[in-house]
C-alpha cells in the first residue's frame, strides 16, 4: 500500500502525519504487521508518525460483555478503567510491529499523551492536547503510536470519549502537534452516499468540506465520528478518510473547494480532487427541490416519548437518561420544553433496552406518558439545504409511488431528514430513494 498524497521525491521532512487505524484494521496479527509495513514506508517518504489506534477486531464489546457478566449496572469509572485496556493492548503490539519493521517506536496512553477530558465517564470531551511526550518522541526518532478513545480528567480518572472516540483523538492530536493532515483508515473505501452493502448504486464522495462532513456525521453515518468532525472543522484539519486494506484516494474533508488546495496541502486537480455531490437540476425539475448529501439507513430501531407537564418527574426522567443512553448511538433526538416536557428519541432497540420500565418506575404518580414503539427503521438524508421541509415534503409525497408507496412518517432534525418506518427492515426503500434523490 502507498501512501495516496505524497510522492517518491517529497522532501526528507514531509511534516507529521496522523493516522487513525479502526479496529477491523488491526483485528489479527496478519494485519498488524501489514499495517506497520505500510507505516514505514510512509517513515522512509519523510513523515514523523503518530498513529492512533482503535482496539483489535471485536475486543471493546467482548470486555462489555465481560462487565455485563459481572454487574448488570457496572460503575462508569470501573467500564472506563476496563475498555480503556483495549486500546492499549494494540498500542503496545503495533509498536513491537514497528520495531520489528526496523522502524523504532513507541505506544503511549492517552494519559501519557497529555490528552485531558472532562469528568464524563464513559463519555468524556476532549479539553486540552498537551502533547509534549509525543514531541520528545518524534524529536527521538520515533514512532508515536497512541491508544485511543481515552484520556486522564481533571480529577486524574482515566476517562473514554465513548464509541467512535479513536477518531477525536487523532484529530484532536493532529491540531495540537500541527500535523499536515489527519487519515483515518477504515475498512471501507471513503464517505459514501450509501451503505453500499445495501444500496448497490452508492457512489464515493472524493470531496467534502467539513460541514457537509459534519452534516453527515450528524445523520448517523459511522464513518466518522460527530465530534471528530466539529474538532476538525474548529481547529482547521484536513481529514483524508480512506481504507486501510488498499491505496485508493478515499474522502478529502476540509476548506470548502474554492480554497481546498490551500487547506488541504494537496492539488485539488490531482488524484484526490474532488467531485461534489453532483448539481441540482434546472428549477422546476422534482429531483432539484431535494438534494441530499448522503443517505444513512438504521434497522432494528425503537422509539421513546416522554411527556409530562411535572417539573419534578421531568428532572428525574433527564438524570436518568443522561446517565443510562449512551449519545453514540443515538440516532435522533427531539426536546420541546416550555410549559410541559416533551421528548423523544429513535435509536437502535439495544440502546434502550429497559429504558422504558426505568422511566415508568420513576412516574408511580402516573404524572406523565412514557409511549415505547419497537420494531421500526429509520433512513436518515443528510445535507441538502431545502428552502422549506414543506416542499421536500411535496416532492417526496410525489415520490411514493415511485418507492412502493410504503407507509412512512417524516421527521426534520437540523438538516437531516428522518423516515420513520414500520418495521424493523426496510427492505429495498433505501435503495429505490437513492436512484430519486442522489443520482449521479
Amino acid at each position: 500500500m502507498t501512501d495516496p498524497t505524497t510522492t517518491p521525491e517529497a522532501a526528507r521532512d514531509a511534516g507529521i502525519l496522523v493516522r487513525k487505524y479502526g479496529g477491523s484494521s488491526l483485528a489479527t496479527v496478519e494485519r498488524l504487521k501489514a499495517v506497520a509495513a505500510d507505516l514505514r514506508r510512509a517513515r522512509d517518504r519523510g513523515h514523523r508518525l503518530v498513529v492512533v489506534v482503535s482496539a483489535m477486531g471485536d475486543t471493546t464489546d467482548d470486555l462489555h460483555e465481560l462487565a455485563r457478566q459481572i454487574s448488570s449496572e457496572p460503575p462508569r469509572r470501573e467500564l472506563d478503567m476496563l475498555l480503556s485496556v483495549g486500546e492499549r493492548i494494540t498500542a503496545s503490539l503495533l509498536a513491537m510491529a514497528l520495531a520489528g519493521e526496523g522502524c523504532p517506536a513507541i505506544s503511549l496512553t492517552g494519559s501519557q499523551c497529555g490528552i485531558i477530558t472532562d469528568t464524563s465517564h464513559s463519555d468524556a470531551r476532549i479539553l486540552e492536547v498537551r502533547g509534549d511526550r509525543v514531541r520528545e518522541a518524534l524529536a527521538r526518532g520515533l514512532a508515536v503510536v497512541v491508544a485511543g478513545f481515552q484520556g486522564v480528567s481533571l480529577a486524574k480518572e482515566i476517562t473514554t470519549l465513548g464509541r467512535g472516540g479513536s477518531d477525536t483523538t487523532a484529530v484532536a492530536l493532529a491540531a495540537a502537534l500541527g500535523a499536515v493532515r489527519c487519515e483515518i483508515l477504515k475498512d471501507v473505501d471513503g464517505v459514501m452516499t450509501a451503505d453500499p452493502a445495501r444500496v448497490p448504486d452508492a457512489r464515493l464522495l472524493s470531496r467534502l468540506d467539513w460541514d457537509e462532513m459534519e452534516k453527515i456525521a450528524a445523520s448517523g453515518c459511522g464513518v466518522v465520528h460527530l465530534r471528530a468532525v466539529e474538532y476538525a472543522r474548529r481547529h482547521q484539519v484536513t481529514l483524508v478518510v480512506r481504507s486501510s486494506f488498499h491505496d485508493r484516494p478515499g474522502t478529502v474533508i476540509g476548506a470548502p473547494v474554492d480554497d481546498a488546495s490551500a487547506a488541504t496541502g494537496v492539488d485539488p486537480a490531482g488524484a484526490e480532487a474532488a467531485a461534489a455531490p453532483a448539481p441540482a437540476g434546472a428549477p422546476g425539475e422534482p429531483q432539484s427541490r431535494y438534494r441530499p448529501l448522503a443517505m444513512t439507513v438504521s434497522a432494528a430501531a425503537a422509539r421513546l416519548r416522554l411527556v409530562t407537564t411535572d417539573t419534578d418527574l421531568a428532572r428525574a426522567w433527564r438524570a436518568e437518561l443522561l446517565e443510562r443512553l449512551d449519545p453514540a448511538r443515538t440516532i435522533a433526538e427531539w426536546l420541546d420544553v416550555s410549559d410541559s416536557f416533551r421528548w423523544e428519541i429513535v435509536a437502535p432497540l439495544q440502546a434502550l433496552d429497559g429504558l422504558p420500565e426505568r422511566l415508568r418506575a420513576l412516574d408511580a404518580e402516573g404524572r406523565g406518558t412514557v409511549d415505547w414503539q419497537s420494531g421500526l427503521s429509520c433512513i436518515s438524508l443528510a445535507g441538502g439545504r431545502p428552502d422549506s421541509w414543506l416542499q421536500v415534503h411535496r416532492h417526496l409525497d410525489a415520490l411514493r409511488d415511485e418507492t412502493g408507496g410504503r407507509p412512512w412518517r417524516l421527521r426534520a432534525d437540523g438538516s437531516t431528514l428522518r423516515i420513520l418506518l414500520d418495521g424493523a427492515e426496510p427492505g429495498d426503500l433505501p435503495a429505490r430513494l437513492h436512484r430519486l434523490l442522489l443520482p449521479d
